[in-house]
Order: structure tokens, then C-alpha cells, then sequence
């Protein structure tokens, strides 16, 4: 799949979008782009490759999604990555 992320991009583009899929992209230079794409690599890189972007914050946590067990993990601002309970 090529997708064209040119000047007209939002973020909100990469919503629903597998962490191995989001690190394979090209990306826009902007921080936010940046930001994505470093925890794609730190979820990739921790297994959690087919977990899909579900929401990003303001304060720079990041949530993601198993699409098939709907569990979820929080990425702090600093990496950590917390697994939901439940």
C-alpha cells in the first residue's frame, strides 16, 4: 500500500495503523511525525508489532491496541510501555 503523506497530512491519518506498518512509512519532518514513529520502533522493537495506534494526548502518551484481544498499552512520555489491566 503507498499512501502520499505530502504537506495536507494529519496526524490523525496514522489512527488505526499497525506500529510495523508506522515505522516503514516516510514520515513528514514535523515533531509530532517524529514522535510517532519513535514509538512505533519502541513498540516494535518491545513485540507489540501488530498493536495499531488507538489515540495519541497532548502530554505525550500514546495509547495502542491488540485488534484481536483489544488489550491495550499506555506509552509514556519518557517510553515505558504499560500493559492495561483487565
Amino acid at each position: 500500500m503507498v499512501r502520499d503523506f505530502g504537506s495536507g497530512m494529519t496526524i490523525d491519518e496514522l489512527i488505526d495503523m499497525r506500529a510495523e506498518d508506522i515505522c516503514a512509512l516516510r514520515l513528514p519532518s514535523e515533531k509530532a511525525f517524529r514522535f510517532v514513529k519513535k514509538v512505533a520502533a519502541e513498540m516494535v522493537e518491545a513485540g507489540f508489532v501488530n498493536y495499531v495506534l488507538n489515540e495519541l494526548w497532548e502530554d505525550g502518551h500514546s495509547i495502542w491496541r491488540n485488534p484481536r484481544t483489544d488489550k491495550s498499552v499506555i506509552i509514556t512520555p519518557t517510553g515505558q510501555i504499560r500493559q492495561s489491566r483487565g
